[in-house]
């Protein structure tokens, strides 16, 4: 009786601990993805330091294409209602930039509506910086010797080699 009775005790404690995880987790929910009308599919991060926040993107055009990367830079905090509205604030200018063609394009600023003309100071919407460029593309691998040559002896090299080959498809 008394195992089932500290088994339902250990689950509710893990239960517990568990929400407080996934509420950390959502609050810390600082990336993510979306698509534009113009099919870029586009990468975003949040970052934010010294009150200041920096929205990073990268977007790729759909047809392929090199990735374009640029970032939006503000204070919203000071905006009055960002503090108790912090993630309904996040959502419309992620909505703002979704319904972007072209969401790394000069524009006019990215503002929410909780915080917009006349709700907030200036320094409050988020503005694009000044061109970062494309993306810079992953670097191409560097060959690898053959493993067979380093691990096995000569005599053994072709042996070696085959089960090399199929081990790495």
């Amino acid at each position: 009786m008394r195992l089932p009775l500290a088994l339902l005790a250990l689950a509710a404690l893990g239960a517990a601990g568990g929400r407080a995880a996934d509420q950390e987790a959502a609050e810390e929910a600082r990336a993510g993805r979306f698509s534009t009308p113009e099919r870029h599919r586009c990468r975003w991060e949040l970052r934010s330091a010294a009150g200041a926040s920096e929205l990073r993107l990268s977007c790729r055009p759909a047809g392929g294409g090199a990735a374009r990367s640029c970032a939006y830079r503000g204070e919203p905090r000071r905006c009055p209602a960002f503090g108790a509205r912090s993630r309904q604030y996040w959502r419309q200018i992620l909505s703002r930039l979704r319904r972007r063609h072209q969401p790394c394009a000069p524009g006019a600023p990215l503002s929410a509506r909780l915080c917009g003309p006349g709700r907030a100071p200036p320094e409050a919407q988020l503005r694009l910086l000044p061109d970062a460029g494309p993306a810079t593309p992953a670097p191409a691998p560097e060959p690898t010797e053959d493993p067979a040559q380093t691990y096995c002896a000569e005599r053994w090299h072709s042996l070696c080699s085959f089960f090399v080959g199929f081990w790495e498809g």
